[in-house]
């Protein structure tokens, strides 16, 4: 009788154990399988008042998703490595932990857009609307951010090493402790185009700038590295 007691003591022991270990277990993350059958079928898919498209966790590498509209849909930790995501529209779409890594973001809309964590590591941004985006502590080491809006994107702890962003603007931006270590930010002049980078009112408190180029970027305004305020209104010669 005691052994039997016993059993059903170390039985209720371990139901306990186990019962608590998934209380405590996060949710996995998982796609609405209608929704993306419905990406993939219309090429859109898109939150809208109570509806939310739910393509979180998603496995769309390669994927050709040009013109997409994905606005508001939720693709955090979706993995579009080398996705085709021209002209898209992911304006407030939540890519929180998504990678992108040599994705082609061409002329996409990224305005607004959670992309905290998210992998950037040689993707195309070319020509890409950023503006109030969240890139904190985002990678876009070796990223082409050629001729992209970044006004007034959250860039805080971002990596943007040996990252080229000619023409960038990057207009009251926020680069705090952003490591720019090789970055290629300087204006580009010839024949009569132009592309000038614009850090105009940017903050670049705490940012690491070794071997960054920023010959002829506009730094009017920005708070730079050592705290202090620029107070040229020109380009920038050195």
């Amino acid at each position: 009788m005691k052994r039997v007691m016993r059993l059903k003591t170390f039985f209720a022991a371990v139901l306990a154990i186990v019962l608590f270990t998934l209380y405590l277990t996060p949710p996995v993350m998982a796609a609405n399988s209608e929704d993306l059958s419905h990406l993939l079928k219309d090429n859109w898919c898109v939150s809208f008042l109570w509806k939310q498209c739910d393509l979180s966790a998603v496995d769309l590498r390669g994927a050709n998703l040009q013109e997409a509209n994905l606005s508001g849909a939720n693709l955090s930790g979706a993995n579009l490595s080398g996705a085709n995501l021209k002209n898209a529209d992911l304006s407030d779409a939540d890519l929180t932990g998504a990678n992108l890594a040599n994705a082609d973001i061409l002329g996409t809309d990224l305005s607004r857009a959670n992309l905290t964590e998210a992998n950037f590591n040689f993707t195309k941004l070319w020509d890409a609307n950023l503006t109030l985006a969240n890139l904190s502590r985002a990678n876009l080491q070796d990223a082409n951010v050629l001729d992209s809006r970044l006004w007034g994107s959250n860039l805080t702890q971002a990596n943007l090493t040996d990252a080229t962003l000619h023409g960038a603007d990057l207009q009251y931006a926020n680069l705090a402790d952003t490591n720019l270590t090789g970055a290629d930010l300087h204006s580009f002049f010839f024949r009569g185009s132009k592309q000038v980078t614009n850090l105009s009112n940017a903050n670049l408190e705490g940012a690491i700038l070794t071997g960054a180029n920023l010959r002829g970027a506009v730094l009017a305004g920005a708070i730079m590295p050592d705290g202090s305020i620029n107070e040229e209104s020109g380009f920038n010669l050195k």
